[in-house]
Parts: structure tokens; C-alpha cells; sequence
């Protein structure tokens, strides 16, 4: 039912559209439209994915292991957040992964993104803030000393743990944190001392509203920021500009997201 409510109220706002001169009174009548299309698609955004979880002796993934099947369930659940980022057409949701020789296809390739970067990550220590499914750090975990990673979502802190646990990638931390209604110092604490060499913050800005306290805490605990923007043309400039306020070198490496077909406009910095 909603679908057809959706249509309607679309149809209706659009027809407004067409009104040279609406007054007051439908003025007010656009903006309720608007607002209720908006929360009917936003409806349609958090409900339009159903979860099953798969039995693990179950016969369709016989050439995965039983841990490797238990990760694709958990995987699998993580798409019921209902946000933007669950890439829910993938197997792997939003990173590619490559497990125990089984390469599980997700919306966005780490591996091919950590190429691009000017660093060294040998012996390392790394942070990622907005980790996901952690696809980043496990790109680097065999040539890094630690790696922590943090994501508000439950959901992916778990299935990325377990990934974790499997690979018996010890090295690697991942911990539930949220950006915008906890102490950004305790970020600090997270941490395998006092600073790392470098830190993550990829496509994140757009989605917090203090993400130039989050920026400027980057530069206070790590040496480095692989940083990727995103938003709309002037929320990616107004990332840029406050980026050169806050480090002395900030060097596009990717002018557009190659790994990503659908979301190409975002930029790739790496951050001195």
C-alpha cells in the first residue's frame, strides 16, 4: 500500500512544481508533500531487504567450509541495517573479502584502493574509523603490526570479528563505536598506544554531523589519513578546504572511486 501512497504523493508534489505561484497555504501544502515522500521512500530504503539465514549443512554453499558459511550468514544480516552502505545485491555487502581461498565479491574492492596509497604499511600500525566489515584492514592485516577498527553498527563489528577469529588475524581490533553520540577521546583508548601511523576516514563525512572534530582528532593521532570524500560536489570542496586547514600536505591519488561503479564521484586523498 505504501508503494501506491509513495506514487501519489510524488505525482502531486511534482504537479505543484508546475504552479508558478502557490501563496502560503501551498507552500505549506509542498512542504507536507515533500516530507512524506521523503519518509515513504525512506520506508521503503529500511524495509525492501528480508533476511533468511541459511542453515550451515545446508546444500547451497557446499564448497564453503562450515565457519566460511556461518561468516556468509552473518554477512548476509549485516544488510538489515537498513542504511545505504549494506550494498545488499553483494554477496560480501559493502567490501569484497577473501577468505581462506574463497573470494566473496562485495560492491567495493579494498585491495584495489590500498594499491593506490603512498605508503608502506609494513610493520604499521593502522586506524580505520567507519571500518564497516573491516574489508580495509584485512587488506593490510599480513604486512601490518595492528590494525583497530571502529563502526557504530553492531551488525558489522560482529560479522568482522568473526572474519577476525576465522583468518586468525589476531592482529586485528574491531570495536562498536558511534562518532556522534560518544566522547571522541575514547577513540584514543582503542588504540595500541598513543598514536598510529596512519588512519582511515573513507566516505564517512557526509553521514556525521561533527565530522570536523572527527578530522581534527585524526590529526592529533596518527601521522597520516588516507582520507575518501563524499556528498554532494560542494559537501566534498567543503571537506577539501577544512583538510588544508588541518594538515600541511593533502595529495589527491584518485580523482574518482574506480572501484565502485554506481558511486564514482568520490575523491581519494592521502594526508600528511
Amino acid at each position: 500500500m505504501w508503494l501506491n501512497e509513495l506514487t501519489y504523493f510524488v505525482k502531486m508534489k511534482e504537479s505543484l512544481k508546475k504552479i508558478p505561484i502557490l501563496g502560503p497555504a501551498g507552500r505549506n501544502i509542498a512542504r507536507v508533500l515533500k516530507k512524506t515522500s521523503r519518509a515513504l521512500r525512506g520506508k521503503n530504503t529500511r524495509n525492501d531487504y528480508t533476511f533468511e539465514r541459511q542453515p550451515i549443512t545446508a546444500s547451497s554453499h557446499d564448497n564453503y567450509d562450515l565457519e566460511t558459511k556461518q561468516i556468509l550468514n552473518l554477512l548476509n544480516y549485516t544488510k538489515t541495517s537498513g542504511q545505504s552502505y549494506n550494498a545488499k545485491v553483494y554477496p560480501a555487502g559493502y567490501h569484497s573479502l577473501s577468505i581462506n581461498g574463497f573470494d566473496i565479491n562485495g560492491q567495493r574492492n579494498p585491495a584495489q584502493r590500498i594499491e593506490l596509497v603512498p605508503f608502506d604499511f609494513s610493520g604499521k600500525t593502522v586506524l580505520d574509523i567507519g571500518c564497516n566489515r573491516g574489508g580495509m584492514l584485512f587488506s593490510v592485516a599480513t604486512k601490518a603490526l595492528h590494525g583497530v577498527g571502529i563502526d557504530f553498527d553492531y551488525r558489522l563489528i560482529n560479522a568482522a570479528n568473526k572474519i577476525r577469529s576465522h583468518t586468525k588475524q589476531q592482529n586485528l581490533d574491531f570495536y562498536v563505536f558511534n562518532l556522534e553520540k560518544e566522547d571522541l577521546q575514547i577513540i584514543r583508548d582503542f588504540l595500541p598506544g598513543e598514536k598510529v601511523n596512519i588512519a582511515f576516514l573513507l566516505s564517512i563525512c557526509m553521514w556525521i554531523k561533527n565530522w570536523r572534530e572527527v578530522i581534527e582528532l585524526t590529526s592529533k593521532i596518527s601521522e597520516c589519513l588516507l582520507f575518501e570524500s563524499n556528498g554532494t560536489k560542494n559537501q566534498q570542496m567543503e571537506q577539501l578546504e577544512y583538510l588544508k586547514t588541518t594538515y600541511k600536505e593533502v595529495k589527491l591519488i584518485q580523482e574518482q572511486s574506480e572501484d565502485d561503479e554506481g558511486q564514482k564521484n568520490r575523491k581519494l586523498y592521502f594526508c600528511k
